[in-house]
């Protein structure tokens, strides 16, 4: 599949794809570069974190396949000695798989986003904020139903979340928007939206600095122009407590014309949801 014009809306990066033994194929997924190659008894995946020059915004919307991938750039990257910026994994099998997979998946914990601008919610008010968050990239043979490799589309950095440095969990920690008009809402095939309403029956006002979203909790969704969202989310915070009780909404949102279940959520809710603090303390630390 060749690079899309640039006035074309880009094609889904996710699907599968047959390779022949001793060929290859790349994926351009937001500021991710992915390689896999194949031959009679091995899987190689190389990975790029960095975004080349002519996509340098971790944002940009970047969904290409190039199937078969010409054997000259194919031969640069496995004759390549970058191993600072190219990483290679390999996977050895009795005779390979043609077919491969490239799906996107959720985290695998949540993900607090920190507003670029201060928000604050009035008592007895509510607000619809519409978060995006990376995916990450699941690599499956599917005639064997074999995972390999998850890579995140975007490396975020980690973060502790709650109301103490001992009572809380560890996250990723990205910046947001915080969209409060859907129309507003950029088309990043590499992100998820999340339609998150935040109640506040508190007297005070509520001063939005962090949301713990639970991506782990989620589904993924997709609609027939390949926009990816999750269920919607409820926070509701009250005057009895610091945090919010959390609803995860069943089934697409309202907002996603005609979507499609793509991927069930990693983990099951095994009783309520609660974040513990919309300002909970903590210190980023670079990935």
């Amino acid at each position: 599949m060749a690079p899309s014009e640039p006035d074309l809306e880009p094609p889904p990066w996710w699907g599968t794809v047959s390779l022949d033994v001793e060929t290859g194929g790349r994926w351009a997924v937001g500021p991710s570069t992915l390689w896999l190659y194949r031959t009679d008894r091995e899987w190689r995946i190389i990975h790029r974190w960095s975004s080349p020059p002519e996509a340098p915004d971790p944002l940009a919307d970047r969904s290409e396949v190039t199937v078969p991938l010409p054997e000259d750039e194919l031969a640069d990257v496995l004759d390549t000695e970058d191993e600072e910026t190219l990483h290679t994994n390999r996977y050895s099998f009795g005779e390979t798989d043609p077919r491969i997979s490239l799906q996107p998946a959720l985290a695998d914990r949540p993900v607090v986003s920190r507003p670029e601008h201060p928000l604050y919610v009035p008592p007895d008010e509510s607000v619809t904020l519409y978060l995006s968050t990376a995916l990450w990239i699941r690599i499956v043979l599917p005639d064997s139903d074999r995972k390999l490799q998850e890579i995140p589309s975007f490396r975020m950095s980690d973060t502790w979340f709650g109301a103490t440095t001992t009572d809380g969990e560890f996250c990723y920690a990205t910046r947001t928007a915080g969209w409060l008009r859907l129309d507003r809402l950029p088309r990043r095939l590499h992100r998820a939206v999340t339609p998150l309403r935040i109640r506040n029956t508190a007297p005070d006002p509520l001063a939005l600095e962090r949301v713990q979203l639970p991506v782990q909790h989620l589904a993924l969704y997709t609609t027939p122009t390949h926009q990816l969202w999750t269920q919607g989310v409820t926070m509701t915070r009250s005057a009895a407590q610091e945090g919010a009780d959390i609803q995860v909404r069943s089934g697409p949102p309202a907002d996603a014309d005609e979507a499609e279940l793509l991927q069930e959520r990693r983990e099951s809710a095994k009783r309520g949801l609660f974040t513990s603090t919309f300002s909970a303390v903590g210190t980023l630390f670079a990935s």
